[in-house]
């Protein structure tokens, strides 16, 4: 096969030598010969995936790689006119012999050009490329302008692949707010909460990434805005009566609930400032019973009860002969139903 190609590539050099009349020069005989090379064997023609690099793309996208010892050694563009496919293993194949090409070679007629753009994955913004093909290889590409009413389209649909990867979904405001809708959408499905599910994420994405160019500046967006924004007035008055983000506790205290959906939310307290509260706090409107942590002072759960009432009639004399030695600066009285909470230790004489 080399063999026929080089009569072929010899033939082909006599016959450029008497149309094209370039025979006066060794140089101008080398670019006459390449260039009818590559108007010979056009489908041999491949880019190199970068500068240095000696792997290669052809025309119709095969991978290919220059041997070591070929004479090519910078052009960006060549032929490859004897390529060995005996390699295993699914390496590309390997072009023992080359042809360097230039880009002024080809015929203008025969060169395609468009703007391409897309998500940089290394710096995560949107870019666009002029890009010039032969056939389906782009010989030749430059950063360009982004196209204002590409920009959002590009990032929607590159955010579209996988939303919680590029949204900020887990800052504890938009965390807490979704599990505070999931929960209360459980408890109550007759409010016809909205479902942050895939479709929903989808619709969203095109408004968030409008004027946006890179993944930083979509993390940035005021989530919590569009997502409150997506609930009607009488959902929002449910959502903050029946799933309050905090709840107010005995001693003044104001607390957050966390949420997890399919499970009652978590109230972490401590002992002291539940004085005086017989029966747990309740959600969904008095539906389910919260989850309580009762903290030991170091504010470690001492335990974990949805029936206070049982832990201050059971529980509480025995946490109570366990830390009082431990912790004298806080209140630990015999009768907590009927001690003032505190939000903090008192000074004890």
């Amino acid at each position: 096969a080399a063999r026929s190609l080089r009569r072929v590539a010899q033939q082909l050099e006599s016959s450029a030598e008497r149309s094209l009349g370039r025979a006066k020069r060794s140089d101008d005989s080398f670019e006459a010969f390449s260039r009818t090379l590559l108007a010979a064997f056009p489908d041999r023609l491949a880019r190199r995936r970068a500068a240095g690099d000696r792997r290669a793309v052809m025309v119709g996208g095969r991978g290919v790689e220059l041997a070591a010892e070929s004479a090519v050694r910078d052009a960006e563009l060549f032929l490859c006119l004897e390529v060995d496919d005996t390699r295993r293993g699914g390496s590309d194949a390997l072009v023992r012999r080359a042809s360097a090409v230039r880009l002024g070679w080809f015929p203008e007629d025969e060169l395609s050009e468009s703007v391409e753009v897309e998500l940089d994955p290394r710096r995560g913004r949107v870019i666009a490329w002029r890009r010039r093909r032969f056939a389906d290889l782009v010989v030749a590409e430059v950063e360009c302008p982004v196209p204002e009413d590409e920009a959002a389209r590009v990032l929607s649909e590159a955010a579209a692949a996988d939303p919680a990867a590029v949204l900020p979904l887990d800052e504890p405001e938009v965390s807490g707010f979704l599990a505070r809708v999931a929960s209360l959408a459980h408890w109550r499905p007759g409010l016809e909460l909205p479902r942050f599910d895939d479709d929903f994420w989808l619709q969203l994405l095109p408004t968030l990434c409008a004027g946006k160019r890179s993944l930083a500046e979509l993390r940035r967006v005021p989530l919590l805005d569009f997502l409150e924004g997506s609930l009607t007035h009488p959902q929002r008055v449910a959502l903050d009566r029946e799933a309050p983000e905090r709840i107010e506790v005995p001693s003044g205290s104001r607390l957050r609930l966390e949420y997890e959906p399919g499970s009652p939310p978590v109230l972490a307290v401590r002992i002291q400032e539940l004085f005086g509260l017989e029966a747990t706090p309740t959600v969904a409107g008095g539906r389910v019973p919260v989850l309580l942590h009762l903290l030991a002072p170091n504010h470690r759960p001492q335990q974990v009860t949805q029936d206070l009432a049982s832990f201050w009639r059971n529980t509480y004399p025995q946490v109570r002969g366990e830390l009082q030695g431990r912790y004298p600066k806080h209140a630990w009285p015999a009768d907590p139903l009927a001690a003032p909470p505190e939000r903090r230790p008192r000074r004890r004489s």
